[in-house]
Protein backbone atom coordinates (compact mmCIF):
# COMPACT_ATOMS: atom_id res chain seq x y z
CA UNK A 1 0.00 0.00 0.00
CA UNK A 2 1.27 3.24 -1.21
CA UNK A 3 2.10 5.55 1.96
CA UNK A 4 -0.33 8.07 1.45
CA UNK A 5 -2.91 5.69 1.45
CA UNK A 6 -2.26 4.06 4.44
CA UNK A 7 -1.97 7.55 6.01
CA UNK A 8 -5.73 8.46 4.80
CA UNK A 9 -7.01 5.06 6.19
CA UNK A 10 -5.25 5.35 9.44
CA UNK A 11 -6.79 8.45 10.00
CA UNK A 12 -10.40 7.21 9.36
CA UNK A 13 -9.65 4.16 11.86
CA UNK A 14 -8.59 6.90 14.64
CA UNK A 15 -11.69 8.86 13.76
CA UNK A 16 -13.80 5.97 14.54
CA UNK A 17 -11.98 4.80 17.92
CA UNK A 18 -12.76 8.52 19.13
CA UNK A 19 -16.11 8.63 17.82
CA UNK A 20 -16.55 5.52 20.36
CA UNK A 21 -15.16 7.03 22.88
CA UNK A 22 -15.76 10.68 23.11
CA UNK A 23 -19.54 11.57 24.09
CA UNK A 24 -21.93 13.70 21.32
CA UNK A 25 -23.09 16.53 22.01
CA UNK A 26 -26.46 17.43 21.28
CA UNK A 27 -29.18 20.35 22.06
CA UNK A 28 -31.11 19.67 25.78
CA UNK A 29 -34.72 19.73 25.02
CA UNK A 30 -35.76 22.18 27.97
CA UNK A 31 -38.46 21.98 30.88
CA UNK A 32 -41.33 22.50 29.04
CA UNK A 33 -40.12 19.93 25.74
CA UNK A 34 -39.71 17.60 28.85
CA UNK A 35 -43.35 18.84 30.85
CA UNK A 36 -45.27 18.23 27.16
CA UNK A 37 -43.20 14.62 26.82
CA UNK A 38 -44.21 13.03 29.81
CA UNK A 39 -48.01 14.75 29.82
CA UNK A 40 -47.74 16.03 32.77
CA UNK A 41 -46.82 19.49 35.06
CA UNK A 42 -46.40 19.58 38.46
CA UNK A 43 -46.62 23.12 40.67
CA UNK A 44 -46.52 23.94 43.92
CA UNK A 45 -49.08 26.68 45.45
CA UNK A 46 -49.74 27.90 49.49
CA UNK A 47 -53.67 27.56 49.17
CA UNK A 48 -53.84 29.77 52.54
CA UNK A 49 -54.11 33.30 50.34
CA UNK A 50 -57.53 34.05 49.77
CA UNK A 51 -59.00 35.29 47.19
CA UNK A 52 -55.65 34.45 44.70
CA UNK A 53 -55.49 30.98 45.98
CA UNK A 54 -57.06 28.51 48.88
CA UNK A 55 -59.06 25.26 49.83
CA UNK A 56 -62.75 24.82 49.51
CA UNK A 57 -64.55 21.34 49.93
CA UNK A 58 -61.12 19.92 49.77
CA UNK A 59 -60.17 21.56 46.35
CA UNK A 60 -57.71 23.98 45.74
CA UNK A 61 -59.18 27.34 44.23
CA UNK A 62 -58.66 30.88 43.31
CA UNK A 63 -58.09 33.66 41.43
CA UNK A 64 -54.44 31.75 40.54
CA UNK A 65 -56.38 28.18 39.85
CA UNK A 66 -58.16 29.76 37.27
CA UNK A 67 -55.46 31.42 35.09
CA UNK A 68 -53.23 27.78 35.58
CA UNK A 69 -56.23 25.95 34.70
CA UNK A 70 -56.71 27.81 31.25
CA UNK A 71 -53.11 27.53 30.83
CA UNK A 72 -53.04 24.07 31.40
CA UNK A 73 -55.79 23.30 29.30
CA UNK A 74 -54.02 24.72 26.47
CA UNK A 75 -50.80 22.84 26.93
CA UNK A 76 -53.48 19.65 26.95
CA UNK A 77 -51.05 18.40 30.05
CA UNK A 78 -51.91 17.14 32.99
CA UNK A 79 -51.78 19.10 36.12
CA UNK A 80 -50.67 17.97 39.71
CA UNK A 81 -51.23 20.75 42.30
CA UNK A 82 -49.51 20.86 45.32
CA UNK A 83 -50.43 22.69 48.42
CA UNK A 84 -47.20 23.70 50.11
CA UNK A 85 -46.22 25.98 52.85
CA UNK A 86 -44.97 29.71 51.77
CA UNK A 87 -41.92 29.35 54.07
CA UNK A 88 -40.07 26.90 52.03
CA UNK A 89 -41.84 27.15 48.44
CA UNK A 90 -38.81 28.62 46.55
CA UNK A 91 -36.74 26.58 48.25
CA UNK A 92 -38.36 23.62 46.68
CA UNK A 93 -38.48 24.73 43.57
CA UNK A 94 -34.78 24.81 43.74
CA UNK A 95 -34.48 21.36 44.66
CA UNK A 96 -36.89 20.49 41.74
CA UNK A 97 -39.67 18.80 44.01
CA UNK A 98 -41.95 20.60 41.45
CA UNK A 99 -41.96 22.09 38.16
CA UNK A 100 -43.29 25.99 38.78
CA UNK A 101 -44.49 27.85 41.72
CA UNK A 102 -47.89 29.32 40.70
CA UNK A 103 -48.47 31.06 44.20
CA UNK A 104 -48.96 35.09 44.48
CA UNK A 105 -45.54 36.22 44.76
CA UNK A 106 -45.29 40.47 45.03
CA UNK A 107 -42.32 40.58 42.02
CA UNK A 108 -39.48 42.70 43.76
CA UNK A 109 -36.19 42.69 43.01
CA UNK A 110 -34.68 40.32 45.36
CA UNK A 111 -37.12 37.74 43.63
CA UNK A 112 -36.84 38.78 40.21
CA UNK A 113 -32.93 38.71 39.92
CA UNK A 114 -33.09 35.14 41.74
CA UNK A 115 -35.80 33.30 39.42
CA UNK A 116 -37.58 33.59 36.01
CA UNK A 117 -41.27 35.60 36.30
CA UNK A 118 -44.03 35.63 34.29
CA UNK A 119 -45.65 38.34 33.89
CA UNK A 120 -48.16 40.19 36.36
CA UNK A 121 -51.51 38.40 36.60
CA UNK A 122 -52.23 41.23 39.51
CA UNK A 123 -50.72 44.47 40.79
CA UNK A 124 -51.94 45.74 44.45
CA UNK A 125 -50.00 48.50 46.80
CA UNK A 126 -49.58 46.86 50.42
CA UNK A 127 -51.82 48.01 53.37
CA UNK A 128 -52.04 47.60 57.39
CA UNK A 129 -55.14 46.05 58.30
CA UNK A 130 -56.68 47.15 61.78
CA UNK A 131 -59.14 46.49 64.02
CA UNK A 132 -62.51 48.52 63.19
CA UNK A 133 -62.93 51.17 65.26
CA UNK A 134 -59.54 50.77 66.92
CA UNK A 135 -58.06 54.42 67.64
CA UNK A 136 -54.85 53.33 68.78
CA UNK A 137 -53.91 52.80 65.25
CA UNK A 138 -53.99 56.35 63.55
CA UNK A 139 -52.32 56.20 60.51
CA UNK A 140 -49.49 54.32 58.87
CA UNK A 141 -46.96 57.15 59.23
CA UNK A 142 -46.76 57.13 62.88
CA UNK A 143 -46.90 52.85 64.00
CA UNK A 144 -44.78 53.59 67.44
CA UNK A 145 -45.59 51.44 70.54
CA UNK A 146 -47.66 49.24 68.13
CA UNK A 147 -47.36 45.20 67.27
CA UNK A 148 -47.52 44.83 63.76
CA UNK A 149 -48.06 41.08 62.37
CA UNK A 150 -47.81 39.12 58.60
CA UNK A 151 -46.25 36.38 57.41
CA UNK A 152 -43.11 35.13 57.72
CA UNK A 153 -40.30 35.62 55.15
CA UNK A 154 -40.09 36.00 52.23
CA UNK A 155 -43.85 37.33 52.32
CA UNK A 156 -43.08 40.15 49.68
CA UNK A 157 -45.60 42.76 51.80
CA UNK A 158 -43.32 41.58 54.92
CA UNK A 159 -40.20 43.07 53.24
CA UNK A 160 -42.04 45.89 51.82
CA UNK A 161 -43.07 46.89 55.50
CA UNK A 162 -39.76 46.06 57.11
CA UNK A 163 -37.91 48.56 54.30
CA UNK A 164 -40.58 51.24 55.32
CA UNK A 165 -40.59 50.59 59.08
CA UNK A 166 -36.94 51.21 59.40
CA UNK A 167 -37.79 54.37 57.40
CA UNK A 168 -39.63 55.62 60.08
CA UNK A 169 -37.30 56.26 62.51
CA UNK A 170 -38.50 56.78 66.32
CA UNK A 171 -42.21 56.13 64.80
CA UNK A 172 -41.41 53.08 63.63
CA UNK A 173 -43.38 49.75 65.71
CA UNK A 174 -42.48 48.38 68.85
CA UNK A 175 -42.16 45.01 67.62
CA UNK A 176 -42.81 42.75 64.76
CA UNK A 177 -44.31 39.56 64.96
CA UNK A 178 -44.45 36.91 61.84
CA UNK A 179 -46.61 34.04 61.42
CA UNK A 180 -46.97 30.87 59.16
CA UNK A 181 -49.32 32.41 56.94
CA UNK A 182 -51.46 35.87 56.73
CA UNK A 183 -54.77 33.86 57.75
CA UNK A 184 -53.10 33.04 61.39
CA UNK A 185 -51.91 36.95 61.32
CA UNK A 186 -55.31 37.94 60.52
CA UNK A 187 -56.83 36.06 63.24
CA UNK A 188 -53.84 37.42 65.86
CA UNK A 189 -54.94 40.27 64.50
CA UNK A 190 -58.86 39.69 65.62
CA UNK A 191 -58.10 38.19 69.27
CA UNK A 192 -55.77 40.99 70.01
CA UNK A 193 -52.54 39.63 69.43
CA UNK A 194 -51.48 42.25 67.52
CA UNK A 195 -51.94 45.66 66.59
CA UNK A 196 -52.17 45.34 62.99
CA UNK A 197 -51.64 43.09 60.17
CA UNK A 198 -49.86 43.88 56.70
CA UNK A 199 -50.68 42.36 53.37
CA UNK A 200 -51.60 43.69 50.09
CA UNK A 201 -55.03 45.26 49.16
CA UNK A 202 -56.38 42.73 47.00
CA UNK A 203 -55.95 39.88 50.32
CA UNK A 204 -57.23 42.65 52.61
CA UNK A 205 -59.97 43.21 51.12
CA UNK A 206 -61.45 39.46 50.78
CA UNK A 207 -61.15 39.30 54.26
CA UNK A 208 -62.81 42.65 54.96
CA UNK A 209 -65.90 41.16 52.64
CA UNK A 210 -66.12 38.09 54.85
CA UNK A 211 -66.03 39.63 58.31
CA UNK A 212 -67.10 43.64 56.86
CA UNK A 213 -67.49 44.34 61.23
CA UNK A 214 -64.19 43.35 62.03
CA UNK A 215 -61.68 44.75 60.49
CA UNK A 216 -60.54 48.02 58.28
CA UNK A 217 -57.81 49.36 56.22
CA UNK A 218 -55.62 51.68 58.25
CA UNK A 219 -53.57 53.16 55.16
CA UNK A 220 -51.45 51.83 52.17
CA UNK A 221 -47.61 51.82 51.74
CA UNK A 222 -45.60 52.76 49.05
CA UNK A 223 -46.54 51.96 45.12
CA UNK A 224 -48.47 49.24 44.12
CA UNK A 225 -46.74 46.05 43.22
CA UNK A 226 -47.26 43.28 40.69
CA UNK A 227 -48.05 40.06 41.14
CA UNK A 228 -46.68 36.80 39.16
CA UNK A 229 -45.71 33.36 38.97
CA UNK A 230 -42.24 31.67 39.07
CA UNK A 231 -40.11 29.46 37.17
CA UNK A 232 -35.68 28.00 38.25
CA UNK A 233 -33.86 30.41 36.67
CA UNK A 234 -32.40 27.80 34.04
CA UNK A 235 -36.30 27.44 33.13
CA UNK A 236 -36.79 30.30 31.09
CA UNK A 237 -38.31 28.32 28.29
CA UNK A 238 -41.33 27.65 30.38
CA UNK A 239 -41.86 30.90 31.88
CA UNK A 240 -41.97 32.19 28.15
CA UNK A 241 -44.34 29.63 27.68
CA UNK A 242 -46.70 30.90 30.22
CA UNK A 243 -46.21 34.36 29.08
CA UNK A 244 -47.65 33.27 25.70
CA UNK A 245 -50.53 32.17 27.33
CA UNK A 246 -51.03 34.78 30.11
CA UNK A 247 -50.60 37.29 27.39
CA UNK A 248 -53.31 35.67 25.24
CA UNK A 249 -55.85 35.42 28.43
CA UNK A 250 -54.90 39.53 28.70
CA UNK A 251 -55.29 40.35 25.02
CA UNK A 252 -58.71 38.58 24.92
CA UNK A 253 -60.16 39.89 28.28
CA UNK A 254 -60.37 36.68 30.08
CA UNK A 255 -58.03 37.59 32.44
CA UNK A 256 -60.37 40.52 33.10
CA UNK A 257 -62.81 38.65 33.85
CA UNK A 258 -61.09 36.61 36.50
CA UNK A 259 -59.93 39.54 37.80
CA UNK A 260 -63.54 40.72 38.60
CA UNK A 261 -64.96 37.44 39.53
CA UNK A 262 -62.66 37.30 42.40
CA UNK A 263 -61.58 40.74 43.37
CA UNK A 264 -64.51 42.61 41.63
CA UNK A 265 -62.49 44.75 39.41
CA UNK A 266 -60.35 44.79 36.53
CA UNK A 267 -56.64 45.71 37.04
CA UNK A 268 -54.09 46.92 34.49
CA UNK A 269 -51.29 44.29 33.77
CA UNK A 270 -49.03 45.39 31.39
CA UNK A 271 -47.49 42.68 29.27
CA UNK A 272 -43.97 44.53 28.80
CA UNK A 273 -41.84 46.60 31.01
CA UNK A 274 -42.91 45.36 34.04
CA UNK A 275 -39.62 43.32 35.44
CA UNK A 276 -36.88 45.60 37.63
CA UNK A 277 -33.90 46.24 36.33
CA UNK A 278 -31.20 43.07 37.05
CA UNK A 279 -34.13 40.81 36.41
CA UNK A 280 -33.66 37.47 34.99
Amino acid sequence: MRPLARFFWAAVAASFVLGAVLPIHRAEAGIFEEIKKRNKIVVATEAAYPPFEFVENGKIVGFDKDVLDRVVAAWGVELEQLDVPFSGILTGLLQKKYDFVCTALIMNIDRTSKYAFTMPVAVAPVALLKRKGDTKVTSVEDLSGLKIGGPVPPSGPMNVFADYNEGLGDKAAAEVVHFQSAPDAFLALANGQVDAAVETTLTLREMMRKQPDVFEIAGTIGTPFYYGWAARPEDTDLRDAFNVEIERLNKSGELAKLQEKWFGFVMDTPTSGYLPPGSL
